[in-house]
């Protein structure tokens, strides 16, 4: 009878897991983005923070595009920035490279986002990395101050 306790508390637990990384997009971003882009399709979604702010970045394409769009938006569904892909972090401030060599020596890009603050001065990078055989998330704001790291699976 334990047995059957803990496999059925296991099961519950990992259906947990999956739900939690799965990100829905409420119909009122959804509709936000139809009205200024009704031919947005491939629509991915995932929780970031940005400006000391629990956001929600949408990601999606154009019909016939491959470039996709980057937006972030409050709690409440209104947008509140975009994210702009970088080419590489020499499109960033020099203390975010040296605050990446310095805490990530021997690093290798995968991917730079940066957001602008539509409330006032200032920028803040989501950088995806691999250092020593991890993969990493690291937020870094325009003064290279890291203000976030996940390690990623």
């Amino acid at each position: 009878m334990p047995r059957l306790i803990i496999i059925t508390l296991a099961t519950f637990w990992l259906a947990g897991l999956a739900q939690a990384d799965a990100v829905s997009i409420p119909d009122k971003v959804k509709a936000n983005i139809l009205k200024r882009h009704p031919k947005a399709q491939d629509f991915q979604a995932s929780h970031e923070n940005h400006f000391n702010q629990r956001l929600l970045e949408v990601t999606y394409k154009e019909e016939g595009s491959e470039e996709p769009i980057l937006e972030l938006f409050r709690a409440d569904g209104h947008l509140f920035t975009n994210e702009v892909p970088l080419v590489g972090i020499g499109e960033a401030p020099p203390e975010v490279k040296q605050a990446l060599e310095t805490n990530f020596p021997g690093y290798v890009l995968k991917k730079v986002e940066m957001a602008g603050n539509p409330n006032g001065i200032g920028e803040e990078y989501e950088i995806n990395l691999q250092v020593g055989g991890s993969n990493w998330k690291v937020s870094i704001n325009d003064k290279g101050e890291i203000l976030g790291k996940d390690k990623v699976e």
